[in-house]
């Protein structure tokens, strides 16, 4: 009997010490009834077509509170590695929620912007299963959909963020990423801030909202090991690295006018301080000329 409880035992401190505890999620169940009319499915594409399929396509949402809205376009996909930002004070269970999908298993369908159209018009919620698992490798946190079978079709959610104007990302390739500011809000200024890196296309949609947009449809190399190509005029194989940090940070559009008044009026004052030092000064100066005049005037007494 003890050697039973002691086989338990080891079983269940191997799978509570792996970080990865997977879980059974009926679509119906998480965080309630799923709302598609919280999401704009928006068929954004623009050809990144990859050996036949539509490489994946994450726009972000972005508000002024703290938390974004996501729209994934997965295109024969069974797995989805979602990375949320450090620094989140929300438990694991409120990272996501309400997650929305409207997809067909990918055998029952072609790849096609029509097809992705459709979805969006329907915006009827799939009754597909998926299981959630959670996992921390090299200090990310990670959280994978797992579907059992390849979708096609939209997989939206609501994630948390540790702060609402300061937006991180990490990338995976292939995949396309578009980042959509709040109305009224804007990014670009060098003393308030910018995206990073700069955005491949920038645009304005129907509702007047700034998009940045990165395409990252394969590896990229360094700077350094380009420039060794072209020292030695030769190709270097590197290991290759599929991830890229986005970062964004967006502010209201009159924020730039507002630093710009506010930069007028310290420059302003800091001139009327330095006018007044050398008024003062010139006094000081004057009044002890006169004194060291007076001084030398003075005979002495016999």
């Amino acid at each position: 009997m003890n050697r039973y409880i002691l086989l338990i035992a080891c079983s269940l401190a191997v799978v509570l010490l792996s970080g990865c505890i997977e879980e059974l999620v009926p679509l119906e169940n998480v965080s309630g009834s799923p709302d598609p009319s919280m999401y704009e499915f928006d068929v954004f594409l623009n050809g990144s077509q990859l050996n036949g399929n539509f490489a994946r396509t994450s726009t972000f949402y972005l508000s002024t509170t703290p938390s974004v809205k996501v729209v994934n376009m997965i295109d024969n996909e069974s797995l989805l590695d979602i990375m949320p930002p450090e620094g989140i004070t929300t438990t694991d269970d409120d990272v996501l929620s309400n997650i929305v999908v409207i997809a067909d298993p990918a055998i029952h369908t072609s790849s096609s912007i029509e097809v992705f159209q459709n979805y969006s018009k329907e915006q009827k919620v799939s009754s597909f299963n998926y299981t959630v698992s959670k996992k921390v490798i090299k200090g990310q946190k990670h959280i994978y959909l797992n579907f059992s079978e390849p979708i096609r079709g939209y997989v939206a959610y609501t994630m948390a963020v540790p702060t609402s104007q300061n937006f991180l990302h990490i990338s995976e390739a292939p995949s396309v990423v578009r980042v959509v500011l709040p109305k009224d809000h804007t990014t670009g200024n060098p003393l308030l801030g910018r995206a990073r890196p700069d955005p491949e296309d920038i645009y304005y949609d129907d509702k007047g909202r700034m998009n940045l947009v990165w395409y990252n449809m394969g590896t990229e190399k360094s700077s350094v090991v380009g420039m060794f190509e072209a020292l030695f005029k030769t190709g270097i194989q590197t290991p290759p690295s599929t991830r890229k940090l986005i970062a964004v940070k967006f502010y209201k559009d009159s924020a730039p006018a507002h630093l710009l008044v506010a930069g007028v009026i310290l420059f302003s004052l800091a001139l009327v301080v330095i006018a007044d030092y050398f008024k003062k000064r010139g006094k000081l100066r004057k009044l002890r000329e006169e004194i060291e005049a007076g001084a030398k005037g003075k005979k002495p007494q016999a």
